[in-house]
């Protein structure tokens, strides 16, 4: 029986459960679930982004994320449908950004330290990566990106659980918890379809390695008495030696030794011999003779005759300049081969036994469709019929390129290949504190209807003056007006 709770509460009355979708994508990708609940006049709840959502076939959980979008719909008559979208948990892993560099250290010490600066709600439980990384450097992009970054180089893959425990191993190393065959009941009748394609067949592959150290070679040179620098054939793995008419010559490297201190100076990358004003090679034949350890380019051809005869040449080139030797690359390329003489085989199937995960492998043994192979389960999709029926839809690709993917792990186990970025970055981290000033006033307020007594004061000033003090009279009022008094015209009296 299919249950559903969202943000700690069992809502799976309100489901409509042929809306339940679920997909398993493989390993690191996103596993999704979608359903719709309807709203009426009674029916108010309505999930929020954000919620977390959990999903269990009785008592075992198949999904635990979090909603990420809900879709309103009017459906006429009162209701509403509330489309909901929600995330497996590695959407808590896309919400901060990573910026540190780590060196010397293990993958699996590289995510520890990982998730407890930036996730320490998610646990690590189920990283197994003892491969030592000389250098990483995570320059602002998200702990999902960066568990993925670590996943690339190493060649492993990974996931969430919805424990929110990491899950980080070697690619192809769990199996399906059972198999599919014409009568064990496993298989939904007339539902299998496998499909051979030949688009990426590869039966003759070209691969191109790094540089590798030949055998000592001497390359001679005519000197003519003027000329100063001479181009090399050769590209040498360390100073040569320089003789010049049979006598020989300090070598220092151009651009970086001291001009005093040699005789003759050697580029790396430009291929050349230097030399002074004061040591220009007299006229010879042959007089200058130059003695290294050249490099030159791997390059190995592997074909298969079968293959050719049966489906013709297809042709293929690779560049891995991490190939140090002539042993490796051939292995390499045989791996290639091994993987696409035959082209690609896809396949399909629906079953009603539940338990199949993305990344599981699954031997599919059928004498009506005459197959007997393993397959890589690369999704799987989850359809409710009803709360206690439903199907699962299964992708699968062959797993013939298992091969090229242990030979690839055997490299990075035995350190033919080194966990190590390459790219250099400055990583500043600079934060602003925020600072805040708190003021606080008390202020009383009379709420009473008490009278408060006041009072006022009035002083007056009085000056006597004597007859004889001086007045003026003038026409109207004059300001100051100190002395001065007015008085009418036309006989009247003065004031």
């Amino acid at each position: 029986m299919i249950t559903i709770s969202i943000a700690g509460i069992d809502r799976s009355s309100l489901i409509t459960f042929g809306s339940v979708r679920k997909t398993d994508a493989i390993n690191q990708q996103t596993d999704l679930l979608s359903f719709s609940i309807v709203g009426h006049n009674t029916q108010t709840y309505k999930p929020t982004p954000g919620d977390e959502v959990l999903m269990y076939d009785g008592a075992t959980k198949v999904f635990g994320g979090r909603i990420y979008a809900v879709t309103t719909s009017d459906a006429g008559h009162g209701k509403k449908f509330h489309s909901v979208q929600a995330k497996d948990y590695s959407y808590d892993l896309g919400r901060l950004l990573v910026v540190e560099e780590y060196d010397g250290m293990t993958v699996e010490d590289v995510i520890t330290a990982i998730l407890t600066a930036y996730a320490p709600d998610f646990t690590h439980s189920n990283v197994v990566c003892t491969l030592n990384v000389v250098k990483v450097v995570f320059d602002r992009i998200t702990v999902m990106q960066a568990i993925q970054k670590l996943a690339d180089m190493a060649g492993f893959s990974w996931y969430v659980d919805y424990d929110k425990d990491i899950h980080f191993f070697e690619k192809n190393t769990e199996p399906a918890p059972f198999t599919i065959e014409d009568d064990n009941g496993n298989l939904i009748a007339e539902t299998l379809e496998i499909t051979d394609d030949l688009s990426q067949i590869r039966n003759r592959i070209f691969i191109k390695g790094g540089e590798v150290e030949g055998d000592e070679r001497t390359e001679p040179i005519n000197g003519d008495g003027t000329k100063k620098q001479f181009k090399l054939s050769n590209k040498f793995s360390h100073i040569p030696t320089v003789m010049v008419g049979g006598v020989p010559k300090t070598v220092g490297v151009d651009y970086i030794d001291d001009e005093a201190s040699f005789d003759c100076f050697w580029d790396y990358n430009q291929q050349y011999i230097r030399f002074k004003d004061t040591t220009i090679p007299g006229v010879g034949a042959n007089n200058i003779l130059v003695t290294g350890l050249p490099l030159y380019r791997l390059v190995v051809q592997v074909s298969d005759p079968t293959s050719i005869t049966a489906n013709g040449i297809f042709e293929y080139t690779e560049t891995d300049e991490t190939l140090k030797s002539r042993e490796s690359a051939v292995a390499f390329a045989r791996a290639q081969i091994a993987a696409y003489k035959d082209g690609v085989t896809e396949g399909h199937f629906e079953t009603y036994t539940p338990g199949l995960r993305s990344g599981q492998i699954i031997e599919i043994s059928t004498s009506l469709r005459g197959v007997t192979e393993y397959f890589l389960i690369q999704r799987t999709s989850f359809s409710m019929l009803t709360q206690t029926s439903f199907v699962w839809s299964v992708e699968l690709a062959t797993l013939k390129t298992v091969g090229l993917i242990d030979f690839l792990m055997s490299l990075l186990q035995n350190g033919t290949k080194l966990l190590q970025d390459t790219g250099e970055v400055v990583l500043e981290k600079t934060e602003f504190p925020e600072e805040s000033l708190g003021i606080t006033e008390t202020v009383d307020v009379n709420t009473e209807d008490i009278p408060i007594a006041e009072s006022a004061e009035i002083q007056e000033a009085v000056v006597v003056q004597a007859l004889d003090y001086g007045v003026q009279f003038v026409l109207g009022p004059c300001i100051p007006h100190g002395t001065k008094r007015v008085f009418c015209l036309d006989g009247s009296r003065m004031i």
